[in-house]
C-alpha cells in the first residue's frame, strides 16, 4: 500500500554511488521547524532543480560538520558551532562562518559562486541570507535561513 523507503529513493534517484550527500538535482522537502520530511498522500514531496538546490543548501548550511554519525566520514557542512556565542573578535567570527559556509556550499558543482553574504548573530542563533548563482539560469537564487 505505502511505498518502502529504498522505493522512494529508487525513484526519486536520491543516492549518488559512493556520496550520499552528493547533489544530483533532486531533494526531498524538508520542514526545519518541524523537523521532519513534508509528505503528499504518504510520499515525501521531490523538489527538483533549483528549488531542490535551495533546499540542500539549507540542509547543508544546518549540518554541523562530522557531528551526526551519517556524516562522520564526510566533508559535509560547516563548523561554525563553536564560533557562534563566542569569545573571538565579532570580525573574526564573521569572517569565520562566511569562509566556512562559503566552503562546504562550492563543493556542489551546481553553485558556480556566493555573490552576497550577510547574517545576524544573537546569542546562539545564526540568521543567513545569502546570494548564490547556479548553473540553473542566470538570476541569482537567495536563501534565508
Amino acid at each position: 500500500m505505502f511505498p518502502d523507503d529504498s522505493e522512494v529513493l529508487n525513484n526519486a534517484s536520491l543516492v549518488v554511488e559512493g556520496n550520499e550527500n552528493a547533489f544530483n538535482g533532486k531533494a526531498f522537502l524538508y520542514d526545519f521547524e518541524k523537523g521532519d520530511f513534508v509528505y503528499h498522500n504518504g510520499t515525501p514531496v521531490l523538489l527538483e532543480g533549483k528549488d531542490a538546490l535551495k533546499a540542500w543548501i539549507e540542509k547543508c548550511i544546518r549540518t554541523v560538520k562530522f557531528k551526526a554519525a551519517v556524516h562522520k566520514n564526510l566533508d559535509y557542512g560547516p563548523q561554525i558551532e563553536d564560533l557562534i556565542g563566542s569569545v573571538f573578535d565579532n570580525d573574526f567570527i564573521q569572517a569565520e562562518i562566511e569562509r566556512e559556509v562559503s566552503d562546504a556550499l562550492l563543493k556542489n558543482p551546481y553553485i558556480l559562486n556566493i555573490n552576497d553574504f550577510s547574517f545576524e548573530i544573537e546569542g546562539s542563533k545564526l540568521s543567513a541570507t545569502i546570494t548564490i548563482t547556479t548553473i540553473y539560469d542566470n538570476e541569482p537564487l537567495e536563501v534565508t535561513i
